[in-house]
């Protein structure tokens, strides 16, 4: 039989063999039992005792396998005890000391601590089982429980009596802890050579140690592990080789997979979400991890707590492969997901469509007009385009990330008016959208009234035409005042007709005289009216002057005739029997021409009155002789003639009749013939004149 030394000693976290704590602990005791139970295998080491599987009927060992039952159909309610060693290697040599300890809930005071080895079971007031010198009949499977717990995991001692042992931790290893191997030799032994195989595959690190360690454990550090080395015994050398020991490294998560919500080929601009799928252990309930979301190597979001990643607005930049990484706060253990491809699609345009604001399309000259441009579907930037009458060139054109965008003109002109179209394009396609009519409706200014004749007096039954016009106006209507009243067809002045833009009198009357002015309006909607008012006209109208006309030209004619008569009478008067002519040689300016005296007396009236005489100069000698010499000259001057005879008066009716007397007596016939033969030899002999003008 064994000896027992039994320890009542209080375990610390600093005896626990794992830094994750008791709980952790817990889950992984609990893993191990359930896949023990469950695979039909026989459990690490000896397995259950023989007398057990055969013909154990005491009460303790059917409570042992009650309990065990229990736990393997997860009807335990209440937490797991659990077991620790110390040192913590599973294997040691015979006659090497280890101990037990039980952790486990339990009320306050001294309670008792159930132990079970193999199916016997016993209960002790000690928490702690300390086996000094172990034995092989030490060897085996221990389990205890607290009287607020269930049993706890079993932990298998190995004790061995061979040169070589390979001790591994007793505890589950996890993703990411530390695992360390030891290769022992016997006490009083030295070892050389020593090499480390895993399933049958030499994994001796260079420099050999006495250790091996694997820093950050993983799933494929899974495996049987033995150690070798040659041991010197006398002179002699022999390779021994350690018991086996299985290694299983437990999976803190699983393997993430990237899931894509919906489909893998998404609509551009619309949502895309991408979720990491990982499962974490049971046993791992406290574990804390982070993602990442990576596209074609490079890190688009994480590492962050978050295993969702989401775009808003999926673009075609967006596809490619992705990946996802899973890792611990630590960084200890990272895992990383298939690649999963991507691909964005784009949506053609369409329906596209051109508004315009004012809604109707109509707008003032000045104000403002704008043309919205969308589209009804279409991802990715889009190209719009705005279009004047089938002109070939674009009035604008942009390229923005938007279904609509508006082309303004900040003061619409009568140019701009006509029909509109705008065009929208992403790169696949072009639509055009439907044609809009653009009127822009001009005000109506500058009103001025034309005439047809240039003076606006008129005489009654002449005819009076004004039209009235407007520098700018978009239908214009007109209307007429006379008089600031407004004038149409039944105005009540008979002839006067306001049609439209014109105004026609036919036959203007008296009472046509007056002010006129026309207004030209135009109405863009009920609200807005504008009109424009010309200058005022006057016109004068006045009665037919013919007959005032006529009877002067009577009075005018019978004066003419009566001085006429007057001067012919005048002229006979003064006539002589015999008349001298001659020529006044000492006249400054050249003397008319000498003629014969005429045969009776002066020239008549109408000769002398004739348009076709030129300037003439005629000296008349009197018929009779009397005491008083008298000599006529009779001029007669053409009426616009430029030179004027020298001592003449301008009569009204365009004849001046000059005499002179005689100082001396006169000359006769003869001797006026020698006069006018002495007037080359002898200058200085003259005859003097007294010039008697004849009104």
């Amino acid at each position: 039989m064994p000896t027992w030394m039994l320890e009542v000693k209080v375990m610390g976290p600093k005896s626990a063999p794992r830094a994750q704590g008791q709980k952790r602990a817990l889950w992984a005791a609990s893993l191990t039992s359930w896949r023990e139970q469950t695979s039909g295998l026989r459990w690490a080491g000896s397995g259950l005792p023989s007398a057990l599987r055969e013909t154990q009927t005491s009460p303790a060992s059917m409570l042992c396998l009650v309990i065990f039952a229990a736990h393997a159909l997860g009807l335990a309610a209440a937490q797991k005890a659990v077991l620790t060693l110390n040192p913590p290697w599973s294997t040691v040599f015979r006659g090497e000391s280890v101990t037990l300890s039980c952790n486990g809930s339990r009320p306050p005071g001294s309670t008792p601590t159930s132990w079970c080895l193999e199916g016997y079971s016993w209960i002790s007031t000690e928490t702690n089982l300390q086996i000094k010198a172990a034995q092989m009949e030490d060897a085996g499977k221990y389990q205890c429980k607290t009287s607020d717990s269930t049993w706890s995991d079993h932990i298998e001692l190995t004790v061995s009596s061979g040169w070589l042992i390979l001790q591994a931790p007793h505890y589950a290893v996890f993703e990411g802890d530390r695992l360390l191997l030891r290769c022992r030799v016997r006490r009083g032994g030295e070892v050389y050579g020593m090499r480390y195989y895993r399933d049958g595959t030499e994994i001796t690190p260079k420099p050999v140690q006495s250790s091996y360690t694997i820093d950050q454990a993983k799933t494929t550090d899974s495996g049987t592990y033995r150690c070798e080395g040659e041991i010197l015994s006398g002179s002699l050398y022999f390779i021994r080789y350690s018991n086996e020991v299985l290694v299983l490294v437990q999976e803190l998560f699983s393997t993430p997979e990237l899931k894509v919500a919906g489909s893998a080929e998404a609509r551009e601009e619309s949502p895309l979400t991408l979720r990491c799928v990982t499962q974490p252990k049971p046993w791992t309930s406290d574990l804390q991890l982070q993602y990442s979301f990576c596209k074609s190597s490079m890190i688009v979001r994480g590492p962050e707590s978050s295993p969702v990643h989401h775009i808003p607005a999926a673009s075609l930049a967006d596809s490619g492969p992705y990946f996802c990484v899973v890792q611990t706060v630590t960084s200890s253990v990272r895992k990383q997901s298939p690649e999963q491809g991507i691909k964005v699609k784009r949506v053609p345009v369409s329906g596209v469509t051109l508004g315009v604001q004012p809604r109707n399309g109509q707008v003032v000259a000045g104000e403002r007009l704008v043309l919205n441009c969308s589209v009804a579907a279409g991802t990715g930037p889009l190209t719009f385009s705005w279009h004047w009458e089938g002109s070939g060139l674009a009035l604008r054109t942009e390229t923005l990330h938007s279904r609509r965008m508006d082309y303004e003109i900040p003061a619409a002109t009568e140019s701009d008016a006509g029909e509109y179209y705008c065009a929208a394009s992403n790169g696949h396609n072009r639509v055009l959208s439907p044609r809009v009519t653009v009127t822009v409706w001009v005000p109506v200014t500058g009103a001025n009234i034309i005439r047809d004749k240039p003076e606006l007096v008129l005489t009654v039954g002449e005819s009076l035409n004004l039209s009235c016009s407007v520098q700018a106006g978009t239908d214009a209507a007109f209307r007429w005042l006379h008089n600031a009243q407004e004038l149409d067809v039944a105005s009540g002045l008979g002839l006067l007709s306001p049609v439209g833009h014109v105004l026609y009198v036919e036959s203007v009357q008296l009472g046509h005289a007056g002010n006129y002015q026309c207004i030209a309006s135009n109405q863009f909607s009920l609200e807005r009216v504008f009109q424009a008012s010309s200058e005022i006209l006057a016109v004068t109208v006045r009665e037919d002057a013919s007959t005032w006309v006529a009877v002067g030209v009577t009075v005018t004619l019978l004066c003419l005739v009566g001085a006429t008569v007057a001067a012919v009478v005048c002229v006979r008067r003064h006539q002589k029997a015999e008349e001298i002519c001659f020529t006044a040689w000492w006249r400054s300016t050249p003397g008319p021409v000498q003629q014969e005296p005429p045969a009776h007396g002066l020239l008549p009236p109408a000769t002398l009155g004739s348009s076709e005489l030129e300037l003439e100069y005629a000296n008349v000698c009197p018929q009779e002789q009397t005491s008083s010499d008298v000599v006529y000259s009779v001029v007669s001057i053409q009426k616009g003639s430029g030179a004027k005879p020298t001592g003449t008066s301008q009569m009204d009716n365009g004849h001046l009749v000059t005499y002179a007397a005689l100082c001396s007596p006169k000359p006769s016939w003869d001797s006026a013939t020698k006069v006018r033969a002495s007037e080359v030899g002898d200058q200085s002999k003259s005859d003097i004149y007294e010039t008697i003008t004849h009104l």
